[in-house]
């Protein structure tokens, strides 16, 4: 009984330790597991859904020599940190949001319509939910992978995808 008593004596004391001890090996793992910016491709998407772990295994399979690894993400995923996403290699973004967001993009103008609204298909639409809006495809202004043309692979991997 006592010994009971002191563990539920001390049981903030644990729960804490355990946060702190999950916090720290999230954080080894993420770092185990990434890759430097310039052998990585990032692609971020403006959509309501996304199947992001699945649509950059199927890019990986066919990547750019020198890069390791193509990681898609969502919008929500880097609100909190701009940092990311402001080096973004490929952005794709309804239309409605382009004016939002031209300062991350290489040519606001020229964009490469990857979902058609009126005919409700798209490119890679088996990954990724659009919405009743037309959606283009850009290049980031900060990308790393322009002159080595890495991004300009993947985009038309992207958009080969049915």
């Amino acid at each position: 009984m006592r010994f009971l008593k002191n563990v539920f004596s001390q049981l903030h004391t644990f729960v804490l330790w355990a946060l702190l001890s999950a916090i720290f090996w999230s954080w080894i793992f993420t770092l185990v597991t990434d890759v430097s910016p310039e052998k990585k491709i990032s692609v971020y998407c403006y959509v309501p859904s996304i199947s992001d772990v699945e649509l950059s295994a199927r890019l990986e399979e066919e990547k750019p020599e020198g890069i390791e690894m193509v990681k898609v993400r969502s919008f929500e995923y880097v609100m909190f940190n701009v940092d990311y996403i402001e080096n973004g290699d490929i952005f794709i973004i309804p239309e409605s949001m382009i004016s939002e967001y031209d300062e991350l993009l290489l040519d606001p103008d020229g964009g490469i319509k990857i979902y058609d609204c009126a005919e409700k298909r798209g490119s890679a639409d088996s990954f990724i939910g659009y919405s009743d809006e037309d959606y283009y495809l850009f290049f980031g202004a900060n990308s790393l992978h322009l002159e080595d043309e890495s991004a300009k692979k993947v985009a038309e991997l992207l958009i080969g995808l049915d």
